[in-house]
Protein backbone atom coordinates (compact mmCIF):
# COMPACT_ATOMS: atom_id res chain seq x y z
CA UNK A 1 0.00 0.00 0.00
CA UNK A 2 2.89 2.32 0.81
CA UNK A 3 4.29 1.94 -2.73
CA UNK A 4 0.88 2.90 -4.11
CA UNK A 5 0.95 6.21 -2.24
CA UNK A 6 4.54 6.92 -3.33
CA UNK A 7 3.69 6.16 -6.93
CA UNK A 8 0.60 8.36 -6.85
CA UNK A 9 2.53 11.21 -5.23
CA UNK A 10 5.30 10.97 -7.82
CA UNK A 11 2.78 10.90 -10.66
CA UNK A 12 0.89 13.92 -9.37
CA UNK A 13 4.13 15.79 -8.69
CA UNK A 14 5.41 15.05 -12.19
CA UNK A 15 2.14 16.13 -13.75
CA UNK A 16 2.24 19.42 -11.83
CA UNK A 17 5.88 20.09 -12.76
CA UNK A 18 5.28 19.27 -16.42
CA UNK A 19 2.15 21.40 -16.64
CA UNK A 20 3.82 24.31 -14.86
CA UNK A 21 6.83 24.14 -17.19
CA UNK A 22 4.57 24.06 -20.24
CA UNK A 23 2.60 27.05 -19.00
CA UNK A 24 5.67 29.09 -18.15
CA UNK A 25 7.41 28.40 -21.46
CA UNK A 26 4.51 29.34 -23.72
CA UNK A 27 4.32 32.82 -25.25
CA UNK A 28 1.27 34.11 -23.37
CA UNK A 29 0.53 37.17 -21.31
CA UNK A 30 1.00 37.07 -17.56
CA UNK A 31 -2.74 37.24 -16.98
CA UNK A 32 -3.38 34.23 -19.22
CA UNK A 33 -0.64 32.23 -17.54
CA UNK A 34 -1.92 33.08 -14.05
CA UNK A 35 -5.44 32.02 -15.03
CA UNK A 36 -4.20 28.72 -16.47
CA UNK A 37 -2.09 28.06 -13.36
CA UNK A 38 -5.11 28.77 -11.14
CA UNK A 39 -7.25 26.43 -13.26
CA UNK A 40 -4.55 23.76 -13.10
CA UNK A 41 -4.30 24.15 -9.32
CA UNK A 42 -8.07 23.65 -9.02
CA UNK A 43 -7.89 20.53 -11.19
CA UNK A 44 -5.03 19.11 -9.12
CA UNK A 45 -6.88 19.89 -5.90
CA UNK A 46 -10.00 18.13 -7.18
CA UNK A 47 -7.97 15.11 -8.33
CA UNK A 48 -6.22 14.87 -4.96
CA UNK A 49 -9.53 15.10 -3.10
CA UNK A 50 -11.06 12.40 -5.30
CA UNK A 51 -8.03 10.16 -4.76
CA UNK A 52 -8.15 10.69 -0.99
CA UNK A 53 -11.87 9.87 -0.90
CA UNK A 54 -11.26 6.70 -2.91
CA UNK A 55 -8.43 5.62 -0.58
CA UNK A 56 -10.56 6.46 2.48
CA UNK A 57 -13.40 4.29 1.15
CA UNK A 58 -11.06 1.40 0.34
CA UNK A 59 -9.40 1.59 3.76
CA UNK A 60 -12.76 1.80 5.54
CA UNK A 61 -13.98 -1.24 3.63
CA UNK A 62 -10.79 -3.15 4.46
CA UNK A 63 -11.01 -2.26 8.17
CA UNK A 64 -14.65 -3.40 8.24
CA UNK A 65 -13.67 -6.63 6.49
CA UNK A 66 -10.92 -7.29 9.03
CA UNK A 67 -13.18 -6.50 11.99
CA UNK A 68 -16.04 -8.68 10.75
CA UNK A 69 -16.29 -12.02 12.52
CA UNK A 70 -14.99 -14.85 10.43
CA UNK A 71 -17.47 -17.47 9.33
CA UNK A 72 -17.25 -20.58 11.44
CA UNK A 73 -15.22 -23.14 9.57
CA UNK A 74 -16.01 -26.79 10.24
CA UNK A 75 -13.37 -28.17 12.58
CA UNK A 76 -11.80 -31.41 11.45
CA UNK A 77 -12.39 -34.28 13.81
CA UNK A 78 -9.45 -35.08 16.01
CA UNK A 79 -7.49 -38.23 15.24
CA UNK A 80 -8.52 -39.71 18.57
CA UNK A 81 -12.19 -39.30 17.76
CA UNK A 82 -11.63 -40.91 14.38
CA UNK A 83 -9.86 -43.89 15.92
CA UNK A 84 -12.61 -44.39 18.50
CA UNK A 85 -15.24 -44.40 15.77
CA UNK A 86 -13.37 -47.00 13.73
CA UNK A 87 -12.71 -49.24 16.76
CA UNK A 88 -16.35 -49.34 17.83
Amino acid sequence: MNNLFKGAALFIGGAIAGAAAALLLTPKTGEEVRKEIADLAQDVKKSAQDYCEQMKKELTDKVAELKAPKEAKPQPESKKASKKNTEA
